[in-house]
C-alpha cells in the first residue's frame, strides 16, 4: 500500500485529481461572482426606476399639496370678507358696536383675530372733524387716528376716490373690495339707505364712505402661513426637508423651511395647539430669480389673470384675486351680542349668542397697485431638489444593498475555501491513519513474531535471544513515541493541555535530550554533537513540554538528515529583541527543505514529497506539536533551510529574570 501511493503514477493521477478539484472551486466561485454581478446590475436598475417613480411621484404630491393651499388660502379671505360683508341698513350711531361684533364673529370662527392690524372707517359726508376713523376695541367707540404720514397717504388716496362714487350707490359696491398693497388694507365702500321709493320699491342706497380693514402682514407671514403650509405640505417631509417661498414677480417675500418642532411635548402646551412649527427665514428677500427658476414645484396662486370690469378699473382695480366660488357656511358663524354695560374682549364673551346673518352678493376683491402682479408659491429641497435628494437616497440605498451583496459574496467565499480546507483536512487525516495504522502494523508484527519465538524457546538463551530482546524494546519505544505524539497533539488540540511555566537549568534538559538521541542516533550511523555558549541563563519554560520539543527535533534531524548523517545540539544566549533570549538550535546536513514547503513544515500531518519518496517513516506530527508546545510555554520555533545544505530549526525562549 505504502509503496502504491509512493509510485509515481498514483502521484500523477492525484495530481490530476486535485487538479480538477481546484477547477471545479474555481467554476463555482466565479459561477457565485456572476450570480452577485448580475443581481447588482439588477438592483441598480431597480432603485433607478424607484428613484423615477418616487420623483415623479413626489412632484404630483407637491403640485397637489400646492393647489389645495392656494384653496385653503382663497378659502381663508373669503372667509374674512364674508364676515365683514355690508349691512346698508345699519344705524350710523350704532356702527362702531356692529363692527366690534363682526371683528369677534372673525376672531371667533378663524382663531386669528390679529391678523386685522386695525379697523378704519373714511366717513365721506364729513360728519366728523376727522374723516379718518380708527375702531377702539374693546371699548367698541370710533376715534380719530393719530397723524402718522402713513394715515394721512391712506385718507389721500381714499379721498380721491370719493368723486369717482356716484350719490347713488350700486348694491354690488357692498361686495366689492380693493387691496392696497402699499397700506397692507383691504378696502370696500359702505353705503346707507335713503327714502324709500314709491309703489314699494327698495329704497335708494347712498355712499357714505369707506370700511378699511388694514392687516398685520408680519403675523400673517409668522404663524397664519406656516400654518397653512404645515397643514398642506407636511405629507411631502418625510425624510426630505423642503423649502416653500412666495414669489411676487420672480422675487421671493417670504421663505420658510418646514423644519418639524414637537410642540406637545413642551410644558403647557395645550391639547388643541399645533403640534408642528416651521421657521421663517429671516433673509429669505435676498433670494431671486435663480432660486425660483430651480424649484421642483410652481404655482400661481390667488391673483387671477381674468380682466377686471371698467367701472372696478376706474377705481384704481388692476387684478382681480380668485376667492372659492362658495361663501362659507352660514350656520358655522357665530357672533356674541354684548351687553353695551360691559367691556368685551376676544377673550371673554359675555351675552347671547346669535347667528349672523348673510347677504347674498358673493364677495369680490381687486388689487389697487400701479400694474397687475404674478403671485406664486415655489418649492424646492434643502438640497438643491428633489430629484437630487432622492437620487442621493438611491446612491445610499446602492452602496447599501452593494455592501451586503460583497458580504454575500465573501461569505460564500469563505464557505468554498472553508469546504476546500475542510476536504484537505480530511484527506490528510485519512492519510494519517493510514500511515499511523502502516508504522503500527511493523512493530506490533515484530513483536508478536519475537514473543511467539521467545516463548516456544527457539531462541534459547544466547545472543540471538538477547539481540530480540533488544528489537523488542526498540520497537515498543516507536510504539510508545507514536502513542505519545498522538495523545499530546489531542490534548493541545482540546486545551486541556496545561503548562508549568517556572525557571529551567537549560543545561540539564539538554543533556536529557541527548542522552535520548544518542542512540538513535548511533544506530542511523549519525554523528552527535553539542555545543554551549558561555553563562546560559535558566528559560522560563515547563520541562516535561521542552524535552518533548527537542526529542522531536532531534528524532527528525536523524529522520531527515542524509546524507550528511551529522546532528548538532547547540545552545547559546541572544539580544536581538527587547528582551534577553536563549536559543536551542537542531543543525543538520541533510538535503534541506524547499521553499514552497517551509510555510506547510508545520502543519498537522504534513509529510515533505521527499519523506514519502524515501519511505523515511513518521507521522507528520512531530513539528507541529513541537511548534505548539513552544508557543504555549511564551516563545517560538523558527527555520533556516538551504535545500542541499541542511536546516536549523531553532527554540527561542525567554530567559528566567
Amino acid at each position: 500500500m505504502q509503496k502504491l501511493r509512493n509510485s509515481r503514477a498514483f502521484r500523477a493521477d492525484w495530481s490530476k485529481l486535485r487538479a480538477i478539484q481546484d477547477k471545479r472551486s474555481i467554476l463555482l466561485i466565479t459561477i457565485c461572482c456572476l450570480t452577485l454581478a448580475i443581481l447588482g446590475s439588477l438592483q441598480l436598475l431597480s432603485i433607478k426606476r424607484i428613484n423615477r417613480a418616487q420623483h415623479e411621484q413626489a412632484l404630483v404630491a407637491a403640485q397637489g399639496s400646492l393647489r389645495v393651499l392656494n384653496r385653503s388660502l382663497r378659502r381663508e379671505v373669503s372667509h374674512l370678507l364674508t364676515v365683514f360683508r355690508a349691512e346698508p341698513r345699519w344705524d350710523p350711531a350704532e356702527r362702531a358696536r356692529r363692527l366690534a361684533e363682526r371683528y369677534f364673529v372673525w376672531h371667533e370662527s378663524s382663531a386669528n383675530g390679529p391678523a386685522i392690524h386695525h379697523i378704519l372707517l373714511y366717513d365721506s359726508l364729513g360728519r366728523t372733524p376727522s374723516r379718518l376713523q380708527q375702531l377702539k376695541l374693546p371699548e367698541s367707540r370710533l376715534e380719530p387716528v393719530g397723524s402718522g404720514q402713513s394715515y394721512k397717504d391712506l385718507a389721500a388716496r381714499l379721498q380721491s376716490n370719493v368723486s369717482l362714487h356716484r350719490k347713488r350707490m350700486d348694491p354690488q359696491w357692498l361686495s366689492t373690495w380693493l387691496y392696497y398693497p402699499d397700506f397692507s388694507a383691504l378696502v370696500r365702500p359702505v353705503g346707507t339707505l335713503g327714502q324709500e321709493l314709491g309703489n314699494g320699491g327698495e329704497p335708494e342706497m347712498s355712499f357714505a364712505g369707506y370700511l378699511v380693514l388694514q392687516l398685520d402682514v408680519e403675523y400673517i407671514s409668522r404663524h397664519i402661513l406656516p400654518g397653512h403650509l404645515g397643514v398642506h405640505l407636511f405629507n411631502l417631509k418625510d425624510d426630505l426637508q423642503v423649502d416653500v417661498a412666495f414669489v411676487v414677480d420672480g422675487d421671493v417675500t417670504h421663505l420658510f423651511r418646514l423644519e418639524e418642532v414637537d410642540m406637545s411635548a413642551r410644558a403647557g402646551a395645550s391639547k388643541s395647539a399645533s403640534r408642528y412649527r416651521y421657521a421663517l427665514a429671516a433673509d429669505g428677500h435676498r433670494l431671486g430669480a435663480r432660486w425660483v427658476e430651480s424649484a421642483d414645484a410652481r404655482r400661481r396662486i390667488l391673483l387671477s389673470g381674468i380682466s377686471v370690469p371698467r367701472v372696478v378699473a376706474s377705481v384704481g382695480g388692476v387684478q382681480r384675486v380668485a376667492l372659492r366660488s362658495v361663501s362659507p357656511n352660514p350656520a358655522l358663524i357665530e357672533f356674541a351680542r354684548y351687553r353695551p354695560n360691559r367691556k368685551r374682549s376676544p377673550e371673554g364673551r359675555v351675552g347671547e349668542v346669535r347667528m349672523l346673518p348673510f347677504t347674498p352678493e358673493r364677495p369680490r376683491v381687486f388689487l389697487a397697485a400701479g400694474r397687475p402682479r404674478r403671485l406664486e408659491v415655489a418649492l424646492r429641497h434643502v438640497d438643491g431638489s428633489l430629484e437630487g435628494a432622492l437620487a442621493a437616497q438611491g446612491r445610499r440605498i446602492l452602496a447599501l444593498g452593494t455592501g451586503l451583496f460583497l458580504l454575500v459574496g465573501a461569505a460564500m467565499a469563505l464557505v468554498v475555501v472553508s469546504l476546500r480546507r475542510a476536504a484537505h483536512l480530511a484527506k490528510v487525516r485519512l492519510e494519517f491513519a493510514a500511515a499511523v495504522s502502516h508504522e503500527l502494523r511493523t512493530p506490533v508484527a515484530a513483536i508478536r513474531a519475537m514473543g511467539d519465538n521467545i516463548a516456544e524457546g527457539i531462541l534459547g538463551t544466547g545472543k540471538q535471544a538477547l539481540r530480540y530482546g533488544e528489537l523488542i524494546r526498540n520497537e515498543a519505544q516507536r510504539l510508545s513515541e507514536m502513542t505519545e505524539q498522538t495523545l499530546n497533539f489531542v490534548a493541545l488540540d482540546a486545551g486541556s493541555e496545561r503548562y508549568e511555566v517556572v525557571p529551567l537549568d537549560v543545561s540539564a534538559v539538554v543533556d536529557e535530550a541527548v542522552a535520548y538521541a544518542q542512540p538513535i542516533a548511533a544506530r542511523a550511523g549519525f554523528v552527535l554533537e553539542r555545543a554551549d555558549g558561555a553563562d546560559i541563563p535558566p528559560v522560563l519554560a515547563d520541562e516535561t513540554a521542552l524535552r518533548q520539543s527537542l526529542r522531536n527535533l532531534l528524532s527528525n534531524a536523524v529522520k531527515y538528515g542524509l546524507p550528511g548523517r551529522w546532528v548538532k545540539l547547540e545552545s547559546t544566549t541572544s539580544s536581538k529583541s527587547e528582551r534577553r533570549e536563549v536559543e536551542i538550535s537542531v543543525h543538520d546536513r541533510g538535503p534541506g527543505i524547499p521553499a514552497k514547503e517551509q510555510r506547510s513544515i508545520f502543519e498537522p500531518y504534513y509529510r515533505a514529497v521527499g519523506a514519502s519518496d524515501s519511505n523515511v517513516p513518521g507521522s507528520g506530527l512531530g513539528l507541529n506539536l513541537a511548534k505548539r508546545m513552544v508557543h504555549r510555554m511564551g516563545g517560538r520555533l523558527t527555520l533556516r533551510s538551504v535545500p542541499g545544505q541542511g536546516s536549523v530549526f531553532t527554540i527561542h525562549l525567554p530567559a528566567a529574570g
